[in-house]
């Protein structure tokens, strides 16, 4: 069976990974004058799925005479993904909640402020002035925990399209 204690180890080594590469990722982006943040940091999921492309194949090739269903690949690595989930949400949660975080959440808020200001009349006129109240209070609202949330609650999310495809790829049943 794919799903063993014998592999956790290369799981919990796979996620840490991902989360190093996902730290340079937004390390790059922060340098380069962007704040990753929301959507900004959602490309480094690419990290995430070629990690779970790269544990699929490596149990393939370790069981290359062995029936595998789909559903143990599509479970293996959604317990990956939960891990690097955990874990990103964790850092993600306690580097905001610090002195250079809460100074890089406040440009984000400022930033995003300024940007939804100059969309205001077309918002008002499309929208209303209720909801454009509505989107600059959320604004106003995030914090640490609101980050760490949708960076686990994205990464289950947009997993599930390629775990099934690479699932479904890889089976031998």
């Amino acid at each position: 069976m794919v799903l063993n204690l014998k592999r956790m180890p290369e799981l919990i080594l796979a996620a840490f990974i991902s989360l190093a590469l996902i730290l340079l990722y937004c390390y790059v982006l922060y340098q380069n004058g962007i704040i990753p943040i929301g959507g900004k940091k959602a490309p480094s999921f690419v990290i995430v799925i070629f990690f779970q492309w790269f544990l699929v194949q490596r149990i393939m090739k370790q069981r290359a005479n062995e029936k595998i269903h789909f559903l143990h690949l599509f479970a293996y690595q959604y317990i990956f993904v939960m891990m690097v989930g955990i874990i990103s949400a964790t850092f993600f949660y306690v580097f905001y909640l610090s002195s250079p975080g809460l100074d890089v959440l406040s440009q984000y808020i400022q930033l995003s402020l300024q940007e939804l200001s100059t969309y205001k009349q077309v918002i008002v006129k499309q929208e209303g002035g209720a909801y454009f109240e509505e989107l600059r209070q959320n604004i106003s609202m995030i914090n640490a925990k609101s980050i760490a949330k949708d960076d686990f609650f994205q990464k289950i999310a947009l997993s599930f399209l390629p775990n099934l495809l690479i699932s479904l790829y890889y089976k031998r049943s």
